[in-house]
């Protein structure tokens, strides 16, 4: 077990984000909703005093991510999103304990992606 130097903002959609998605020209299937109203953890550097100071360097970019997770058009992206939005948009929990408890290494997802893809470009 390790005890790891980050903290973790943990978001959960509530009905105005869900409300923008549903809003979209595209089709939303139950199961994609189910997926959406499932909490998402960002670890970021630790915060080991004013959690409000430490949020709002964060959530824009958390914001953008969980927008960025159902429509990558930026045009068609909400004009407000400030923190007073993101609150209203997502229920938000901050905890300066994280502790992995796999045995297994971290790894980067995005770092995977990329080696598979070489991987399977180089066989054909």
């Amino acid at each position: 077990m390790e005890i790891l130097d980050r903290s973790a903002i943990i978001i959960k959609p509530k009905q105005p984000y869900f409300d923008w998605v549903k809003s979209l020209d595209q089709e939303t299937s139950a199961m994609e909703i189910s997926m959406l109203e499932k909490p998402r953890t960002y670890l970021t550097d630790s915060v080991l005093k004013d959690e409000e100071k430490h949020l709002k360097k964060y959530f824009k970019q958390v914001f953008e991510e969980e927008l960025e997770s159902v429509l990558t058009n930026q045009e068609d992206w909400p004009q407000k999103r400030d923190i007073k939005t993101f609150y209203e948009w997502f229920d938000v929990e901050i905890s300066d304990w994280v502790q992995d408890l796999s045995k297994k290494s971290l790894f980067n997802l995005l770092s995977q992606r990329k080696t598979l893809i070489k991987y399977f470009i180089q066989q054909f």
